[in-house]
């Protein structure tokens, strides 16, 4: 034991010196808790930012811009995104966004909870509080270009327009206010959304947020206009004797773990269980196989199946999903007959129903998502 003094000293003054310096320099949780971690913006890795979003543009090829200049301005036929402004725009920015819609072009204004003055009145726009502050599941309107066929998650807030033409772009349960309201001008349009949420980080994988991304590209590159987020208040300094009293502790801790680990062993080490019978893949999925029988989720299990394969197909082959199944092979079959007669395999046999429904439709989602990874990879 005495010689585990001059051993725990050592270790001590190792940790008096790490703790120095992870003191004096901001960690990892510093650095993602730091101003942009709180705003919309597509460097955000937060749950209210759209990084998420950006590196999907950016993977899959379709082009993408920030502007944070004040020079800066879209690209020629950009779709122009204005998330939660949190500083007023003045009039001529506003006349700018008006200017690039009525070429024909779309803008996208995400309401937030800073009132914007020169927007509002060219748009005739408000915000309406929800009830509680809580989410809600809306569905596109019907004939909307944008956000039809479309279900999204966002918070309670509605969104109303005054202007001439406006319309309900995205709505919710009987007596909730619209989600959206597209505003037309001149040649193009303005989208108003209550709020952030369906563009988000957090809810990129919620409902058909992912297809609401797909239909903005595919109107041209995506510029995420970030000149009007407020920088957050920077951190409060640390009380300057905290980081000499947290090494004081972390040494004494290291010390005493020391002693500890020198001292009495309680016995051998415990050997280890013998190994359980060994299951295959195929009893486990017997075993679901059953489950799924008796409980009757087979048909909805099949269904749910067959919705992300049309979702993954208008994410990766361009084929909307509020077309049905038979046009959907029709275009599919114009360009890879292969995937398409395996869709026609799945249709059927979520029309047929009956036992075996889940993995017929399965096998075919498979066969036609490896059938177009075979046709599309280069040669």
């Amino acid at each position: 034991m005495r010689r585990a003094w001059p051993i725990a000293a050592g270790l001590a003054a190792l940790a008096l010196v790490a703790a120095a310096v992870l003191a004096g320099s901001p960690g990892p949780g510093r650095r993602r808790g730091g101003p942009l971690a709180r705003l919309p913006s597509a460097e955000s890795p937060g749950p209210r930012g759209l990084a998420a979003a950006a590196a999907w543009l950016g993977a899959t090829g379709r082009p993408w811009s920030r502007l944070a200049a004040p020079e800066d301005a879209p690209p020629p036929g950009a779709t122009w995104l204005v998330v939660a402004p949190a500083r007023p725009l003045g009039e001529a920015d506003a006349g700018a966004l008006l200017a690039h819609a009525a070429r024909g072009h779309l803008v996208v204004w995400a309401l937030g909870d800073a009132p914007q003055p020169a927007l509002e009145a060219a748009l005739g726009a408000r915000r309406l509080p929800g009830r509680g502050g809580g989410e809600r599941t809306v569905a596109g309107a019907p004939g909307d270009p944008l956000l039809e066929g479309l279900t999204l998650r966002t918070d309670e807030a509605g969104v109303a327009s005054d202007r001439p033409g406006a319309r309900e772009a995205a709505t919710g349960a009987p007596g909730e206010p619209p989600a959206a309201v597209t505003v037309p001008v001149g040649r193009g349009a303005v989208l108003l959304l209550a709020g952030p949420a369906a563009l988000d980080n957090a809810h990129l994988a919620a409902g058909d947020a992912l297809s609401l991304w797909v239909r903005l590209a595919a109107r041209g590159p995506i510029a995420f206009d970030e000149r009007w987020l407020a920088p957050a208040r920077p951190a409060p300094a640390a009380p300057p004797g905290r980081a000499a009293a947290l090494a004081a502790l972390q040494a004494l801790l290291a010390a005493l773990a020391l002693l500890l680990a020198l001292g009495q062993r309680l016995g051998a080490v415990r050997p280890p269980p013998a190994p359980a019978a060994r299951r295959t893949a195929r009893d486990y999925l017997a075993s679901l196989a059953v489950l799924y029988r008796r409980s009757g989720a087979e048909p909805a299990l099949a269904a749910d199946a067959w919705r992300r394969l049309r979702g993954r197909l208008e994410r990766d082959a361009g084929i909307p999903s509020r077309l049905d199944d038979g046009e959907a092979a029709l275009r599919l079959a114009a360009r890879w007959p292969g995937p398409a007669e395996a869709m026609g395999r799945g249709a059927a046999a979520l029309a047929r129903g009956g036992p075996g429904t889940l993995l017929e439709v399965t096998r075919a989602a498979a066969d036609v998502e490896s059938g177009l990874r075979r046709e599309v990879a280069p040669r």
